[in-house]
């Protein structure tokens, strides 16, 4: 849910930018634009009743807007204090501004704490100083005096300039929150924002969260629907576990099983039928040489523009060589001829053979009728009658059975012509046969056999040509990312597709050996080159029974398939093993499911990346309400993604304890002993901070960097 608790709606002083004063119909596009769920209007030094109600009025169904004034205060240093009251308080909140700034301009006005605690101190306010970074910031001395000035220290928030300071700062004892300060309502959306991890319905509520009100937190938890889960830190041990559609903690030191506790979690979301994807960081090498497994890639020659070749194939294949009519027969036919006075009557035994030749569209007509068939058979199943009129389906029929009709007599003549040639043929050889038989001669060949050994030996070139021509079609890569690298920009697995060549691999070939491949490629060649060799058969008879061996009906498996990590230039790249968790992790997280799971994600990954990169993912699929579970010792993880829950596991005095609970209300209970209570904040600073010393020493480092 985001808030704006530091929004300008008007110039009020001379160094403001005029572009701060909006009007309603730009207030309106604005916050919806940026997606703010409560706005308070905090203007310099003044209060405008008549422009926030015209502003709250605008925006009503999509916004709460709360009133408030920014105050410059006089203290051991000049800061800026916001104040914000209830939407319910506005008229008596705006006559204690206009007391408050009785005679004062914007520009000259400046209270002490006192003053301005005084003023509001019958609302339910709330109090924002600027601090550290955020100019003019309040001094440690004048915050000590603040909160010490404020009966309830939960009405007091601190302001820093950016969420970088927000993560340092954002512990158990200091409340922070971002707002937007626009200086240029044209560019709002561009702004700093807080978002409200629980969301609320007002004002009061609001507060009642920043006390950490027990029963509130867990009713905002609760409108989230949880689901609870068994974790097994051990075979023998079950944890009935609450998980929310957000963001889930679990840390503590190690060897406590919280790995276990990751996977038992995702075994049993699994069970109740929800999609998870899941991350173990130990496990990342064997993940990653899953990733780059080909088995997600098929076969497809469509990838190459190949085809299979299973007709050019299997002419190979059924081919059989068909030699010219030997010269022998033509002696033996000269030298008979005298034999018998009767024979020589019998013209047909002169006879020759019917060269019958194939209709050019012979086949096209066979595929025509395959095609019309099939679409009849389908026309059939559809009732026409919802789509056409009574006239309009006959005339589609009549149509449709006049062109199925007139293929049908098309391909029926070929059959016709060729059955008859072929029948001529065999009538002729059979009288032949008899002739020869009864007179003691051999009667003349049929057919020199030329122009058959010549088709033959062609229809075979013609089907390893085209063999050949698919085998060398060029390669296909297509580039997927994956993820991207601080100083290699975004990375790629890159699927190669390419037919066998001079340099493939025999990995490229999972199913099938590259030396049974290339065997058979060597022989189509040489077919091809030998085409008119007297011994062509012993290569064609080599392919047979290779194909034979290995079960080979197409081209399909001359197609190598591999994958490799590329940049974006498409050169290859070698991930160390940090970098390869990081791939895998940032791909987990842009896949979409309804849980994720996640063990020791820092793990070999700078504490940079994972505070920019991932901990913002994980948010915004927790904003999706997705499950997602976490296993760190990282606090900008546990930390900063404000988790609805947390799981403590820890081991004291030879015992394992888990504990549950949350940062809202500073609390994790013992899941088998309500009376044994932690803080959230303690145990989080020494689990995942190393301690307050460390904690407020890096505190001291990070602020340094920016003086």
């Amino acid at each position: 849910m985001r808030i704006d608790l530091h929004c300008h709606t008007k110039k009020t002083k001379s160094g403001d930018n005029k572009n701060r004063t909006v009007s309603p119909d730009m207030f309106r596009c604005k916050i919806e634009s940026a997606d703010v769920k409560i706005v308070a209007i905090t203007n310099h030094n003044a209060f405008d009743l008549e422009q926030y109600n015209n502003l709250k009025t605008v925006v009503e169904d999509i916004c709460q807007v709360w009133p408030g004034v920014e105050i410059d205060v006089n203290g051991e240093s000049r800061y800026h204090l916001i104040v914000i009251v209830k939407p319910d308080e506005v008229e008596r909140f705006h006559e204690n501004v206009k007391n408050l700034f009785y005679n004062e301009k914007p520009d000259d006005s400046f209270h002490t704490i006192e003053e301005v605690y005084n003023a509001f101190k019958e609302h339910d306010a709330i109090f924002i100083p600027h601090f550290h970074d955020k100019k003019p910031a309040i001094s440690e001395n004048d915050k000590r005096k603040l909160m010490e000035t404020v009966e309830d220290s939960a009405r007091v928030f601190i302001e820093p300039r950016n969420h970088r300071t927000l993560g340092v700062l954002a512990n158990k004892d200091l409340s922070v929150l971002i707002g937007s300060d626009v200086q240029d309502w044209r560019e709002y959306e561009k702004c700093t924002f807080a978002d409200l991890r629980l969301p609320v319905a007002s004002f009061s509520e609001f507060l009642l969260l920043a006390r950490r009100d027990k029963n509130v937190v867990k009713t905002l938890l609760n409108k989230k629907e949880p689901i609870n889960l068994i974790g097994q830190p051990h075979r023998s041990v079950n944890l009935e576990l609450t998980l929310y559609p957000d963001v889930n903690i679990i840390f503590g030191p190690k060897g406590t099983g919280k790995t276990e506790i990751i996977k038992s979690l995702y075994n049993d979301m699994v069970k109740r039928g929800k999609t998870c994807k899941k991350y173990i960081a130990s496990e990342r090498n064997e993940n990653f040489a899953d990733l780059m497994k080909v088995s997600d890639m098929e076969l497809d020659l469509s990838k190459v523009n190949a085809s299979p070749c299973e007709e050019e194939l299997k002419t190979v294949l059924e081919w059989n060589d068909h030699n010219p009519t030997d010269i022998i027969k033509y002696f033996d036919w000269y030298n008979t001829k005298s034999n018998s006075n009767n024979k020589k009557r019998m013209r047909i035994t002169e006879a020759l053979h019917d060269n019958y030749t194939k209709d050019k569209r012979y086949d096209n007509h066979k595929d025509d009728l395959d095609s019309i068939t099939n679409a009849c058979d389908i026309i059939n199943s559809v009732d026409i009658k919802e789509y056409f009129s009574s006239t309009e389906e006959e005339r589609f029929k009549t149509m449709l059975k006049s062109l199925h009709e007139k293929i049908r007599v098309k391909r029926r003549n070929d059959v016709m012509q060729e059955l008859s040639s072929k029948f001529t043929n065999l009538f002729i050889d059979r009288i032949k046969s008899i002739a020869d038989k009864i007179s003691d001669t051999v009667s003349r060949p049929s057919t020199i056999g030329l122009m058959p050994y010549a088709k033959n030996r062609f229809a075979l070139y013609k089907a390893v040509t085209t063999i050949l021509n698919n085998l060398s079609c060029d390669e296909c890569n297509e580039k997927k990312r994956i993820g991207s690298l601080d100083k290699n920009g975004d990375i790629f697995i890159n699927y190669k597709y390419r037919m066998l060549c001079q340099d493939s691999l025999t990995v490229e070939f999972p199913k099938y050996k590259i030396t049974d491949l290339r065997i058979l490629k060597e022989a189509f060649e040489h077919i091809q080159q030998n085409i008119f060799d007297s011994d062509i058969s012993i290569n064609v008879e080599k392919i047979k029974n290779k194909c034979n061996e290995i079960s080979l009906k197409s081209i399909k498996p001359f197609l190598g398939i591999s994958k490799q990590i590329v940049d974006k230039d498409g050169k290859e790249y070698a991930p160390s093993n940090g970098e390869k968790g990081i791939l895998l992790l940032e791909r987990m997280l842009h896949e979409d499911a309804d849980a994720y799971f996640l063990d020791e994600p820092e793990l070999g990954m700078g504490n940079s990346f994972i505070d920019t990169d991932i901990r913002p993912l994980i948010s915004s699929i927790a904003k999706r309400r997705k499950y997602v579970i976490v296993a760190t010792h990282n606090a900008n993880i546990a930390v900063r993604t404000l988790p609805y829950v947390s799981i403590y596991r820890s081991y004291e005095n030879g015992e394992y304890k888990t504990y549950i609970g949350n940062p809202f209300d500073d609390q994790l209970v013992n899941i088998f002993d309500s009376e044994d209570v932690k803080s959230w904040a303690e145990e989080s600073m020494h689990s995942l901070e190393g301690g307050k010393e460390a904690f407020y020493e890096r505190k001291d480092i990070y602020e340094s960097k920016d003086h």
